[in-house]
């Protein structure tokens, strides 16, 4: 075989050496990267993770109007805090009409504020739904469900919404049914309501003439967002509708007892000058004078406890209880929302002997209200208490601890903060609370707790034990305060 053929053969051998070469190679870099890569796949893991969420308190509990319930939603998260509470019933129709409009506000407060936290712009805000009843002889409960939402600067949004529920047959009452559907009856209700307006001299400097008229006329939407009372039919107007700010219009059942339907006429022997009630005058009892077993000398160790956003059925129940086991008396800062819903609590709160505290009616933001948004707010919880209990609050506390002067102003109580966050609202966690409390607590110390979370009536007890078997007497916020001076 001849040079030239052996070195023909040997190259045609390394060319298909070469080819197998590359084909394996080839082969093992499809297989490497057939293969899960950990690294890859932990990562998409994380990055598929939603956002973390503010933890949000959820309650539901009984209210003293036979058959309706109280939800309430709260978050004390820094940029989107909020303190929802709305009605439900025994009628799934009028329960999923509410949760879907205070859904539909809450959701529009958090996508809103999302989106300017992205753009760093306005980073806190807040949002506030409570409601009031009023239930007539009829059987029909009236819901105000009032809104007020701050997104930040100018984006506010006040607002107040009306359902109406019979909780037995489950009809909801509309403008349409209270004047049997007689459009001449409507006329009349609008003259009627168009007078009390143009007589009131508060009103007529903000009066919006154009919308005045536009909102007046005698259509069944123009007085679709009422209130029925037992002597009387209320109709609310939010800012910039009929005037530049919020307005009610009360018209009194007598003087349209000749259109109203037949099922809601006043009696005769009920239209008639009410009697003039006598004043009475208002004594301080015993109790209300006296120091019980509060006196503590000045040498004490003291602290004072402090609760905040009740009364609660359930929790505020459970540390009435705990605190009396251990002697206790404490400060009870409370909402006029739900002051309202629960009268018999803050009754027992006084007669233990526990201080009684002013702590807003919706939980707003006061330094981002007018003065006389933060009057309304301070002076109908104090009215609230006082109903409830017989005496006035003597202590007052703003929400978030947000106080500026504006606010200073517009009340005579002393304003009470707090030293020792116990940050319950945000772990509520029994067993954190303990160890909370044992880090930071010092003679003096005011601690701040709340209420309404079942973990902190769980953890108090604890908490108390812990307290007392160090030297620590227990005194309310004013006493804390005497002690000092």
């Amino acid at each position: 075989m001849s040079a030239h053929s052996k070195s023909k053969k040997r190259g045609r051998w390394i060319d298909i050496t070469f080819i197998i070469i590359i084909l394996t190679l080839s082969s093992l870099m499809v297989f490497l990267l057939m293969l899960p890569n950990p690294a890859k796949k932990e990562k998409e893991v994380v990055s598929a993770n939603p956002p973390t969420k503010p933890k949000e308190q959820i309650n539901e509990s009984d209210s003293v109007y036979p058959g309706i319930r109280i939800i309430t939603e709260m978050s004390n998260d820094e940029k989107t805090p909020y303190a929802i509470q709305f009605p439900q019933s025994n009628v799934p129709e009028f329960n999923d009409t509410v949760r879907a409009y205070t859904n539909q506000i809450k959701t529009s407060y958090l996508n809103q504020k999302d989106d300017l936290t992205d753009s760093n712009i306005h980073p806190s805000g807040e949002l506030n739904i409570s409601f009031e009843v009023f239930q007539h002889t009829t059987g029909y409960y009236s819901f105000v469900i009032h809104t007020y939402m701050n997104i930040g600067g100018e984006n506010r949004l006040s607002e107040t919404k009306i359902f109406r529920i019979h909780n037995q047959s489950g009809h909801m009452l509309t403008i349409n049914d209270l004047l049997a559907n007689n459009k001449k009856a409507l006329v009349k209700l609008a003259t009627k309501v168009r007078e009390s307006i143009l007589s009131d001299e508060q009103l007529i400097p903000h009066l919006m003439q154009d919308q005045f008229k536009e909102k007046t006329m005698p259509s069944w939407d123009n007085y679709s967002n009422f209130s029925l009372k037992k002597d009387s039919i209320e109709f609310y107007y939010d800012d910039h509708v009929i005037t530049t700010r919020s307005t009610v219009v009360s018209i009194p059942l007598e003087d349209l007892n000749n259109i109203i339907a037949d099922s809601f006429k006043l009696p005769e022997a009920a239209i008639q000058p009410p009697p003039t009630a006598s004043e009475t005058e208002d004594e301080k009892t015993e109790e209300d004078i006296r120091q019980e077993d509060t006196e503590v000398a000045p040498s004490a160790k003291v602290v004072a406890l402090t609760f905040d956003d009740g009364p609660n059925p359930e929790s505020t129940t459970l540390i009435l209880e705990t605190l009396k086991k251990y002697n206790a008396k404490a400060t009870f800062f409370m909402l006029g929302s739900r002051v309202s819903f629960y009268p018999e609590i803050v009754k027992e709160m006084k007669e233990a002997g526990h201080e009684l505290g002013n702590h807003t009616w919706n939980h707003i933001d006061l330094t981002k209200a007018s003065s006389e948004k933060i009057a309304l707010e301070i002076n109908n919880t104090s009215d609230a208490i006082e109903q409830a209990s017989g005496s006035k609050p003597t202590v007052f506390r703003p929400p978030y601890g947000a106080v500026n002067n504006t606010v200073r102003t517009q009340t005579s109580l002393p304003v009470v903060l707090w030293n020792v966050d116990t940050l319950d609202w945000k772990y509520r966690d029994a067993n954190r609370l303990l160890e909370h409390v044992k880090g930071h607590v010092k003679e003096g110390s005011t601690i701040l707790m709340h209420d309404i979370h079942m973990s902190t009536a769980e953890g108090l007890d604890a908490v108390l034990a812990y307290l007392q078997k160090e030297g620590y007497s227990f005194v309310t916020v004013s006493e804390l305060n005497n002690l000092a001076n």
